[in-house]
């Protein structure tokens, strides 16, 4: 139990992360956007013909991941879709965080280009992705996640010295 818990504490975070449709640029063109506005959606509602999908990404849990929280997860998503030229990152799946099924943050998105670019200007993100909701959210995620991590060390270790004391 001892030797899981180093591992996981040494791997950091391991959010696996696959991309379909795209490879990202070893060394981004010069003057590719890195901070330019990007809008996060979930499950946006829009003409298939009035864009041009980039690509797509899954964020999954690897059964190491450790902090993969929603801030991260999201800036990866954000920073990839600068870099293709995206407008959207529309949020296709977005299980919520659990005990039974992963701890951390897990999501599908796609990345999307407007044809029409008074239409990519007019984007807004949805409420739920303002920077202080998601910070917020993560927070909360990664406390409740020390705390469960600390009950199961806690109760390994309970559990151990009653067996310990049982049988001698």
């Amino acid at each position: 139990m001892l030797l899981c818990a180093v591992v996981m504490l040494l791997s950091g975070c391991a959010s696996g992360i696959t991309r379909t449709g795209y490879v990202l640029p070893k060394n981004p063109p010069p003057g590719s956007p890195q901070r330019g506005p990007i809008a996060l959606q979930c499950k946006a509602k829009f003409d298939r013909n009035a864009v041009i999908s980039l690509g797509s990404i899954h964020a999954y849990d690897t059964g190491f991941s450790m902090d993969c929280d929603e801030a991260y997860v999201l800036d990866i998503f954000c920073n990839e879709g600068r870099l293709l030229g995206a407008e959207l990152v529309n949020i296709t799946e977005e299980p919520q965080p659990n005990i039974l099924t992963s701890t951390r943050y897990r999501a599908r998105a796609e990345f999307l280009r407007f044809k029409d670019r008074d239409q990519a200007k007019a984007l807004l993100s949805d409420p739920k992705y303002a920077p202080k909701a998601i910070i917020a959210r993560s927070i909360y995620t990664r406390k409740r996640n020390e705390e469960l991590i600390t009950a199961i060390v806690m109760g390994g270790i309970l559990g151990e010295l009653i067996c310990w004391e049982v049988t001698k």
